[in-house]
């Protein structure tokens, strides 16, 4: 039970027979109300009719007033407790009064005031008859001959209170029936507007971790469905490139980390194989250090990944910093490494632009493109780094003189644990630029490439931010 209460179907199903009941119930009031309202009326019309006859009877003769009994009394009148009655007073004492009153003393507008028109001189009054029956009279107000005349006019409401009790129960049966009625179509309705809904529920179900790479077809959808249908499609597109991610990334940690491993294991075998020198040891050991290290980094920078994938870098987090000053910590922090191999490193840094983001982070990522600029680099060669503003965002330039990279690789550099041919025999993790690239893209920025065999490459930092001498401030989104 509050499984249906809580579904949609359950909901739908209670809406729609609580406003249905409602609209049912307030039709058959008004109905009844309307009913009731027209049959009174039609009355009062009878009894207004009635003692415009009675007022027409009324004339003088000889000085005298006189009321043709006999045009009146006759039928229900004359007949005692007929429900048909009337009386006549002039100047406040009786002047005539229907036989059917039998006491014609009863006073006729003993009953509940209902309506008083003082424009017509008429009031109508609901009481109670000579025979304990409910009676409906008018009491008309009238100055003629001289005189003064209060007509008394009233009919019986049993026959038209029975027509409104029978309308009453005739209301009582149905509006319940309708209701079931309408309950009944409310959960067909129901069940068949949310098929569709089922029916998708089912092909969703049947998409697991193993069938990622079926979709749902929108074109066989309901409109109202097919918009889900897409964005649900949109959802399995990103969660088999995060499967097929993580899968390519355990297979490739697995496969970089299986020689290192098999290494160290191999050095430790020898060693124990026989009694060693200490030169012997030392050697093993410096291997073994050496062995450990690059595992170190590798398992490092997949951590880093790894956060990096999950958010760890939030804009919220971020504050606003000197991209040139980043820039020269970076070149400060390579330089050992650039004497070593005998490169040239050639700073060009324009305006001073400011960016929102991380520093630390920042620095990382540029040290990783610019450690790649010195290894893959010549001896004696330049390296060269260079910071823009193009009106819209910052842009940071670094260039080699290396081996560059062949077409084909270079949609790939950015993968994780990816190598060039020409970048295989060369120290690292080849989790750099992967590195880079998730950084800068934490910070809204964008990173590509262009190199050719030979010649050397040139990587594009672009990063939202705001130049000293601009006037507009963009955001890191």
């Amino acid at each position: 039970m509050n499984r249906f209460r809580n579904s949609i179907r359950g909901r739908l199903f209670a809406w729609i027979c609580a406003f249905t009941s409602l609209f049912l119930i307030a039709v058959a009031l008004l109905t009844y109300l309307e009913v009731r309202e027209t049959v009174f009326n039609s009355v009062d019309t009878t009894l207004h009719s009635k003692a415009q006859v009675i007022t027409g009877l009324l004339h003088e003769e000889k000085g005298s007033i006189e009321l043709e009994l006999e045009e009146v009394v006759s039928g229900d009148y004359s007949i005692p407790r007929s429900g048909h009655y009337f009386k006549v007073l002039m100047d406040g004492k009786l002047f005539a009064a229907a036989p059917s009153l039998v006491n014609s003393s009863f006073d006729l507008a003993a009953g509940a005031l209902e309506t008083n028109d003082t424009g017509a001189q008429q009031a109508v009054f609901t009481s109670t008859g000579p025979g304990d029956e409910p009676i409906r009279v008018l009491q008309y107000d009238l100055n003629a001959f001289g005189k003064t005349f209060r007509i008394f006019v009233a009919e019986s409401l049993d026959d038209s209170l029975d027509m409104i009790r029978k309308f009453r129960h005739f209301l009582l049966m149905v509006i319940p029936t309708g209701i079931l009625v309408v309950s009944l179509m409310a959960m067909w309705l129901a069940k068949q507007s949310l098929k569709p809904l089922e029916q998708f529920s089912g092909r969703i179900r049947s998409i697991t971790d193993k069938t990622l790479d079926k979709r749902v077809d929108t074109e066989s959808e309901t409109a109202e469905m097919a918009d889900l249908a897409e964005s649900f499609n949109d959802m399995l597109d990103r969660l088999q490139k995060a499967f097929e991610s993580e899968k390519r990334l355990i297979a490739d940690a697995s496969h970089e980390l299986k020689t290192p491993v098999s290494v160290l294991m191999l050095q430790c075998d020898v060693i124990l194989q026989q009694k060693r020198t200490a030169e012997q040891y030392i050697d093993a050991l410096t291997t073994i250090r050496s062995v450990s290290d690059g595992i170190g980094a590798t398992v490092k920078n997949l951590l880093l990944l790894a956060r990096l994938d999950s958010g760890i870098l939030s804009s919220k987090e971020f504050e606003s910093l000197s991209l040139n000053t980043c820039i020269q910590q970076t070149v400060a922090m390579l330089q050992p490494f650039v004497e070593k191999r005998s490169i040239q490193l050639l700073e060009s840094l324009g305006a001073d632009t400011t960016v929102v983001g991380n520093m630390g982070s920042l620095t990382e990522a540029f040290l990783n493109i610019l450690e790649n600029g010195v290894k893959y680099n010549r001896d004696n060669g330049v390296l060269e780094v260079s910071t823009t503003w193009n009106g819209a965002e910052a842009v940071v330039s670094i260039r080699d003189s290396g081996i560059g990279i062949a077409k084909e690789d270079q949609e790939r550099v950015f993968d994780r644990f990816y190598r060039a041919d020409s970048a295989r025999n060369a120290d690292g993790t080849g989790l750099g630029l992967s590195i880079a690239r998730a950084i800068i893209a934490a910070h809204g920025g964008t990173i590509s490439l262009a190199s050719e065999l030979g010649l050397g490459s040139a990587f594009t930092i672009t990063l939202p931010g705001f130049c000293a001498d601009a006037t507009k401030i963009h955001g890191s989104g």
